[in-house]
């Protein structure tokens, strides 16, 4: 006969709970929020993959479906929020390319609104990663209510690979407002 021995309290006190996709988030709150974002981008023509990271990340940790006022409070809780954004689209890698770097800094900066609005309202600092083609991480915006948000292009050449890339195409539209 096996005996499976039960885990210790603390282990599973630190466990997050079950029935969210790690993907989309790092707890159940941003996984929901990375998911809803990523679909909205897609609705509007716009193939990104969206995860979403928050600090502490024990705010999101509510339940597997947790009520309104639990997703409202831990998103309130969040001090920190990273938002990282992925594409192989050609024609969304060009499109954001062809704002050029005030276009695609205002792209970010709308995409952290949307989260923001969302309800992350006691944010103390945020960051957008861009990635292009699975090798280019492109580039950062990073924000702060006291600094606003700086954009870096970090390397600018798509992991070297421009052959994958369509002719042109214009620019995304900004974002809705929240």
């Amino acid at each position: 006969m096996q005996v499976t021995p039960a885990p210790s309290a603390s282990a599973v006190a630190t466990l997050p709970p079950f029935g969210y996709n790690h993907r989309y988030g790092n707890n159940p709150v941003a996984a929901a929020d990375g998911f809803r974002l990523e679909r909205q981008l897609i609705a509007r023509g716009e193939y990104w993959e969206v995860a979403i990271s928050t600090e502490p990340a024990a705010a999101g940790l509510t339940a597997d479906h947790p009520a309104a006022a639990a997703m409202v409070t831990a998103r309130t809780a969040a001090r920190q929020a990273t938002m990282i954004i992925a594409t192989e689209i050609a024609s969304t890698i060009r499109a954001l390319l062809a704002g050029g770097h005030d276009g695609q800094q205002a792209y970010c900066a709308g995409l952290l609104d949307q989260l923001r609005g969302m309800g992350y309202t006691g944010l103390q600092s945020a960051r957008v990663e861009v990635y292009l083609t699975e090798r280019d991480h492109h580039a950062e915006l990073t924000w702060t209510p006291a600094a606003g948000t700086t954009y870096t292009v970090l390397d600018n050449d798509l992991g070297g690979d421009l052959s994958r890339l369509p002719g042109g195409t214009t620019p995304f539209p900004g974002p809705p407002a929240p």
